[in-house]
């Protein structure tokens, strides 16, 4: 769904609730708005217009994605040409034209989370973002949710490098400290009064200097850089990221992490001692165990020891039959009957040949026959005329057919003397393979036989095998019964030694385990804790309603001995910090950067003289708003001696400035200081 920043705008007016709710689409995917409203009042439109026919209305100091040399680079509208390259939606395009129009508007823009940009209109567009060099120097991190990557500037192809100098007063005499820090390649170095003090690490590095300055991230976001638009508010925060906050400033962590501590150390008491208590109990109950045993087995000695020698008698018996019964079988040889059995087998085979070699000459023989026969009774005709041709048949002739005929008769008597003889060979071939089978089954029985002897032996040789060493076993279990009475004897007695060091210990982690709970107690919510927040509370409660009357806000926030807020409205209504417009919660949100500044300098270790306000004036304060935040900021220069740095994009807010001006100006992708023109 397409939506104008101004709708956007007005939308998150009236229901703030929906703040962040509301996704734009980038070049790296689609981001949370964090903010939208006007940054730029009256202000001169330009118009800008691609070849592709993408337009956008804006204000001259509005960032686009340039591309030069393939380098991309935001740039204010005003030094885009015709004829420039800028990054869109569909890639690469050419400017037709830019022009400043004879309008004034009031301008929008959107606050979008982490990548600081967003398509308008297809158009890549920028919204105001300053990355503090102080926060990288200290932390090596980005002060928004920036990848360190994106940090240099890609269009002179530079690497990131930042040198910070500060002092710190100590009693009798100040140190001087200088950060210089580098990425591409990344590295870290802390010079103390000149001398080089760099850590093994960079990670050690940036610990040493978060310790010297006694400083979170958290902290320091919220006490020195206070990005009013870039970051979470504390009222948005979590209860359990805004609890931890608080007790970084009124340095109180030291409290949970006792507590923590005391609470892993009574965990482990306690669980050690349950193991051991577990373990004593275990203990009695083996002695009253070991006890009981010592009476059965006491009265069931005399019966185990008759019962175990009334077996081996048994035993002795059984093994004496089952002698005699093996002495008397008739052995059989199963190997020779085997060798035999072959024998026979080797016969049947070639009696099966033999029978196959009568069968074919047999049928051989009979095919000659009925072919003879056949031929016999097709030969010879009482015709006067051959039937083929057709030639007349004389007395020669017939005389050459019938002796033909007797010539058949008799090769056919022949062959039928043949198969005679043939088929007696078949008979006597069948009968002596009947035999033969008849002879191997005999020996397949014999086999089996002296197989199932053979099974029977070996049962017999297992048995008494088996009964030789339940003997054995017998006679160890009469050993047993012999040594009962020594062995839990001894047993009793060091389970009882066991017993009473178990006791002592569990005594022990009790007495531990008490004096645990009484310090639990001490740094425990109700204990000390309780009492300096209770006291730290008004300290805290009293700053948060000054400010917010300073401020003329229409709201009163308290915290409870819990951290948590609760925020009552100009009609003493109980509200959510979310049912306050735009320019309330701000309100809100810098009183509690005030007093959170003010509690870190009367409570931390260290406080600072610096003060950054990043896009303070560029949020959703009137012109009236804006001038009791100068009245407070001059009031806290005179009082704390505090430098405050104010940024901002907005040139309504030169009215109110009270200092030194410094004018940025970005030129060919490089931001330099320009004179300011007042």
């Amino acid at each position: 769904m397409k939506s104008t920043v101004k709708s956007i705008a007005d939308f998150y007016k009236a229901h703030p609730e929906y703040k962040s709710h509301i996704k734009v689409k980038t070049q790296y995917g689609y981001y949370p708005i964090d903010e939208a409203g006007i940054t730029a009042y009256n202000e001169e439109v330009y118009t800008i217009k691609t070849e592709s026919g993408k337009s956008l209305n804006c204000s001259k100091n509005h960032r686009v994605l340039q591309s030069v040399n393939n380098k991309t680079e935001f740039t204010p509208t005003k030094y885009i040409n015709n004829g420039d390259s800028i990054v869109t939606e569909d890639g690469i395009e050419k400017v037709q034209y830019v022009r400043k129009t004879k309008r004034c508007e009031n301008l929008y823009d959107l606050q979008v989370r982490t990548v600081q940009e967003y398509y308008t209109n297809g158009i890549v567009s920028h919204n105001s973002s300053i990355v503090c060099g102080i926060y990288f120097a200290i932390f090596g991190e980005t002060l928004r949710d920036i990848k360190k990557e994106m940090i240099p500037n890609n269009l002179t192809g530079g690497t990131t490098h930042v040198e910070l100098d500060f002092d710190v007063e100590v009693p009798n005499s100040t140190i001087s400290y200088k950060i210089v820090r580098n990425l591409q390649p990344s590295k870290v170095q802390l010079f103390e009064n000149g001398v080089d003090i760099t850590r093994d690490s960079i990670q050690n590095t940036s610990k040493h200097i978060c310790d010297i300055l006694s400083a979170t991230p958290a902290v320091f976001r919220n006490c020195v850089i206070m990005d009013i638009n870039g970051t979470t508010p504390f009222m948005a925060k979590s209860k359990t990221d805004k609890r931890k906050f608080i007790e970084d400033i009124f340095g109180m962590e030291i409290f949970s992490q006792m507590l923590s501590l005391l609470r892993a150390e009574y965990n482990t008491i306690k669980r050690d001692a349950d193991i051991v208590r577990a373990k004593q109990e275990e203990v009695e109950r083996t002695v009253t165990d070991y006890t009981n045993q010592q009476t059965q087995v006491l009265n069931r000695k005399k019966e185990k020891r008759e019962l175990y020698y009334r077996r081996i008698d048994e035993n002795t018996a059984s093994k004496q039959k089952l002698a005699e019964q093996l002495s008397t079988m008739n052995i059989i040889d199963a190997n020779g009957v085997a060798d035999k059995k072959k024998l026979l087998e080797d016969n049947l085979v070639r009696c099966e040949e033999k029978i196959l070699e009568s069968t074919s000459l047999i049928s051989s023989l009979k095919t000659q026959v009925k072919h003879l026969t056949d031929k016999k009774s097709r030969i010879g005709t009482a015709d006067s005329l051959c039937p083929v041709c057709l030639r007349a048949v004389d007395q020669h002739d017939r005389d050459l057919i019938e002796q033909e005929k007797l010539n058949l008769g008799v090769d056919i008597s022949q062959l039928k003397v043949e198969l005679g003889t043939a088929e007696g060979r078949e008979t006597k071939a069948k009968d002596l393979k009947l035999k033969i089978k008849g002879m191997i089954a005999d020996h397949d029985k014999s086999i089996r036989l002296a197989i199932a002897q053979h099974s029977k032996i070996k049962e017999i040789q297992a048995d008494i095998a088996q009964i030789d060493r339940w003997q054995a076993e017998l006679e160890e279990d009469i050993m047993d019964v012999e040594d009962k009475r020594t062995e839990f004897d001894g047993l009793i007695l060091d389970t009882q030694t066991r017993l009473s060091s178990l006791v002592d210990q569990v005594n022990n982690f009790q007495k531990d385990l008490s004096k645990l709970d009484i310090v639990k107690y001490v740094v425990s919510e109700e204990g000390v804790k309780s009492y300096i927040v209770n006291k730290l509370l008004e300290l805290l409660n009293n700053l948060m309603v000054t400010y917010l009357k300073r401020l003329d806000a229409n709201s009163i926030c308290i915290f409870n001995e819990y951290f948590e807020e609760e925020i009552t409205n100009e009609s003493n209504k109980v509200c959510s910090y979310f049912n306050f417009s735009g320019a309330e919660r701000k309100a809100i949100d810098l009183a509690c950067l005030f007093t959170f500044a003010d509690i870190r300098r009367m409570q931390g270790g260290v406080s600072y003289n610096l003060a950054i306000y990043d896009e303070l004036f560029d949020s959703s304060f009137d012109e009236r708003g804006i001038e009791l935040i100068i009245e407070i900021l001059k009031e806290r220069v005179y009082k704390y001696d505090e430098c405050n740095l104010i940024i901002s994009h907005r040139k309504e807010s030169l009215k109110s400035a009270d200092g030194e001006i410094i004018c940025l100006e970005k030129e060919n992708g490089i931001t330099k200081r320009i004179e300011y023109q007042g």
